[in-house]
């Protein structure tokens, strides 16, 4: 299991650290939590409530307050795997000044 955390650890700090902080206002957060209690449905239930909180932590230690609820899996050996898209508040993309207005072209997903 260490070496599942290694790993997830290491393709993160890759990530994060060839991301420009002035340029990323996304980013996808992974986190596991170990099961306790065997597979019991209570033991699964607390080890996703507590993957997802650490996620939403570090989104929020990077400034990120959108959140959007990527995945949820269960990897035997592992435990629970909870994967989430992070956005900044109020981030949007770039508009082209000849396009039209955000009313007109419809409602927009709330991570972008």
């Amino acid at each position: 299991m260490t070496r599942w955390l290694g790993i997830v650890g290491l393709v993160l700090g890759v990530s994060l650290a060839t991301a420009t902080p002035t340029v990323a206002s996304m980013a996808s957060i992974v986190t596991v939590a170990p099961v306790a209690e065997g597979e019991s449905e209570e033991g699964l239930e607390a080890a996703a409530a507590s993957a997802l909180k650490r996620a939403v932590r570090g989104a929020r230690a990077m400034g990120m307050d959108d959140v959007m609820l990527k995945s949820i899996r269960l990897v035997p050996g592992t435990g629970v795997v909870v994967e989430i898209v992070a956005s900044e508040s109020g981030s949007e993309p770039d508009s082209d000044p000849g396009a039209p207005d955000s009313e007109e072209s419809g409602p927009r997903p709330p991570f972008l």
